[in-house]
């Protein structure tokens, strides 16, 4: 396969992510970029290096095509920042390439911020660029943390957004709330015992210069958070999936550790210390084959390991998979095993839809 069309399958499978663009663009054309950057106090962030990412076509994933850190330039004095691009830099094969302009962190907290954008005009007008901390503190309560912070509104007026609340540990996401304001609950079944976690606090928003569509994001400071001393029932228990292991990973209480599935697993079933009547499921981490639609993903109960029962529903009418799910189970009956169960058509022939990825699954009495 040549190159360009190993680009534009690439990208055709990565629709999802953000679809493929042609290029409108003359590789002669002279392109200037400019922009300002501030310091999270409203002050210029002057004489400071800035970092520019390049893909390899408009899907904006740089990680899997390459171009990291392709261009940096620096800050003046007042923190605007121009920098002169050809055409021919802003496109591959036809196709046109995102660009990620990196937002440098404070120095403290891991905070930072990038735009991402599509070239495709000779002028392109950066939306003013700040950082942002969030300045969060955690409080530990009767059943949980709460994790308080201050949105990006409070220091760069008119730019709200929607924030989501992360907890890592080990770098490792073991948590995600979606929609969530000041002060975020994060209750003992999402932090179970597990030492060493942190929280912080991020945001996503667009804008719109000039016909230049950008894609602002902010991640802020990191807060640690109070250890806390929840333990699942179905802590350690055992597992069965193909090529299973004799402890099961996903029982362990590594919550950042991931267990990648063989091709063509479609469901992982534990079998409980004891019957138990079961009050709540949290399921983290949950991936589905590359490129695949899933169309049934439930939780499932037994009393005996050979006929089930429906305990959670966890796509509703989406096809959408989220990696992190908390879900509430009604089922009046003890039950001995249960089980993650997901159904679903592949991208493509060679390309077998499965459960591909899982770091662990609580059940709570």
């Amino acid at each position: 396969m040549s190159m360009n069309r190993w680009m534009k399958v690439s990208c055709a499978a990565l629709v999802a992510a953000s679809g493929c663009t042609n290029s409108q663009v003359d590789p002669e054309l002279e392109i200037q970029l400019s922009g300002k950057v501030l310091k999270e106090d409203g002050q210029p962030l002057a004489d400071t290096l800035l970092k520019m990412n390049r893909s390899a076509n408009s899907s904006c994933l740089f990680s899997l095509f390459g171009g990291l850190d392709w261009k940096s330039m620096k800050t003046k004095t007042d923190g605007t920042f121009s920098e002169e691009l050809l055409g021919a830099d802003t496109q591959a094969n036809g196709l046109a390439r995102c660009f990620e302009l990196r937002v440098p962190g404070t120095g403290t907290g891991g905070n930072h911020g990038y735009a991402s954008f599509i070239i495709q005009t000779d002028t392109v007008q950066l939306p003013l660029l700040q950082q942002w901390t969030g300045k969060p503190s955690a409080a530990a309560g009767a059943d949980g943390v709460s994790v308080s912070y201050e949105g990006l509104t409070a220091s760069q007026a008119g730019n709200s957004g929607t924030h989501t609340l992360t907890v890592t540990r080990s770098s490792s996401s073991i948590w995600v709330s979606r929609n969530v304001s000041s002060p975020a609950p994060l209750n003992d079944d999402l932090l179970e015992d597990a030492a060493d976690l942190k929280a912080s606090v991020s945001i996503q928003r667009e804008a719109e210069i000039d016909k230049t569509r950008f894609s602002l994001y902010h991640n802020g400071s990191d807060v640690a958070l109070p250890k806390r001393a929840r333990v699942p029932f179905s802590r350690g228990a055992n597992c069965t999936y193909p090529e299973a292991p004799a402890t099961c990973p996903l029982t362990d209480g590594d919550l950042a550790s991931t267990v990648t599935f063989p091709a063509g697993t479609l469901e992982v079933a534990l079998q409980l210390p004891q019957p138990k009547v079961l009050r709540k499921a949290v399921v983290r981490n949950l991936d589905m084959s590359f490129g695949a639609t899933t169309k049934e993903l439930v939780l499932e109960g037994s009393t005996d390991g050979t006929t089930w029962v429906a305990l959670a529903n966890l796509l509703g009418s989406e096809f959408n998979v989220y990696p992190f799910y908390e879900a509430t189970l009604s089922h009046p009956t003890a039950l001995s095993h249960v089980r993650l169960r997901a159904a679903g058509t592949p991208i493509s022939e060679d390309r077998p839809f499965f459960i591909e990825h899982l770091s662990e699954l609580s059940f709570f009495e």
